[in-house]
């Protein structure tokens, strides 16, 4: 009896542990099962990204942009379709400029220039091209350092307007190379800093000088200097680097009244030049109401397709210093009365 008992007890207690986990086992089968259910769900409402799935929104996005016609990309890229594509094959085979997995040039391109178009943030940009931010950053910056290293290719050297120049805008200025002028743009620097950066309207900038031909391109640029820095002193700064500007004797740059008066640059009389800013603003207006086409812009595009890229040379003198003299400023008076003469003459 002892023993049967035994026994019976036994098989009871393997029976109440067997039971035990057959009941564990049930409760994680049901709650694996709730939440498969529960995920598939969710994926029912909510479509998962995949790179594979963006290819037909980025080749939508892209077509749109460079294949449909010049007015969107001018409007997105501030350029038309043909010169985007070369500029996307020169980027390429001269930046070093590759095509990842998933992205193309033109694609890395146009985000670089969507950004510096319109000033589109971060966010925007992944939204229109599909990708995350930090794809974003990486290709702009990728862009950037690419395009940096074709500055050999892209700035010119200027050329002086020749003593037989016949250009009624260009031939009364016998030897000038251009013209330059200075601009802030916005910069975000550490809060220690932004003192020195404040300009005169109170806003966090640099001062950039630019340096252009004739023909609107630029030949030289500097930037990186204090928006509490004086023009003058930009271009004191520019003249003095070593790989800074040139200006050899004999040439000059227009420039205006925030710079001195001085050999190699030469700045017109103060008092009449913001009257000649106003009436050249109302001109403009006045000749785009008018006319589709600007026939300036025209001349300059076909004079800027022509026009041959040489190397300086490195023995010119130069000028190298910014000195007011009553040499330079007694031309300036020559060349002012030799104009307002034959002005004059035709009235």
């Amino acid at each position: 009896m002892r023993m049967n008992r035994r026994k019976n007890a036994h098989f009871l207690m393997l029976l109440r542990s067997l039971m035990n986990r057959t009941i564990v086992v049930l409760v994680v089968a049901i709650a694996i099962l709730w939440v498969n259910q529960n995920r598939l769900a969710r994926n029912r409402r909510r479509k998962r990204f995949s790179l594979v799935d963006r290819i037909p929104t980025q080749v939508n996005n892209m077509r749109d942009l460079v294949e449909v016609s010049d007015d969107d990309c001018k409007k997105m890229l501030r350029m038309d379709r043909v010169t985007f594509i070369r500029l996307c094959n020169i980027i390429q085979s001269l930046g070093g400029l590759k095509n990842s997995k998933y992205i193309t040039t033109q694609e890395k391109v146009a985000m670089f220039f969507s950004v510096l178009a319109h000033h589109t943030k971060n966010r925007s940009i992944t939204f229109q091209f599909r990708c995350s931010g930090q794809t974003v950053s990486r290709y702009f910056h990728s862009v950037l350092r690419s395009v940096l290293t074709l500055h050999s290719n892209f700035l010119v050297q200027p050329h002086p307007i020749p003593d037989d120049s016949n250009d009624p805008r260009w031939q009364k200025f016998k030897g000038c190379l251009g013209a330059l002028d200075g601009t802030y743009i916005d910069v975000l620097v550490p809060t220690a800093e932004k003192a020195r950066y404040m300009n005169r309207k109170g806003n966090v900038t640099v001062n950039i000088l630019g340096v252009c031909d004739q023909a609107m391109k630029f030949v030289y640029v500097l930037t990186g200097l204090e928006g509490s820095a004086a023009d003058s002193r930009v271009l004191r700064d520019a003249i003095n680097r070593t790989h800074g500007l040139k200006v050899p004797k004999g040439n000059y740059y227009l420039c205006d009244n925030g710079y001195p008066n001085c050999e190699g640059f030469l700045t017109p009389y103060k008092g009449i030049h913001n009257q000649i800013i106003m009436a050249c603003c109302l001109l403009h207006n006045y000749i785009r109401t008018e006319m589709e086409v600007d026939p300036l812009e025209h001349d300059l595009d076909n004079f800027m397709n022509n026009q041959e890229i040489h190397e300086g040379n490195d023995n010119v003198d130069v000028i190298d210093s910014l000195e007011t003299t009553p040499e330079w400023t007694t031309w300036r008076d020559t060349v002012a009365q030799t104009m307002f003469n034959e002005w004059s003459s035709r009235q």
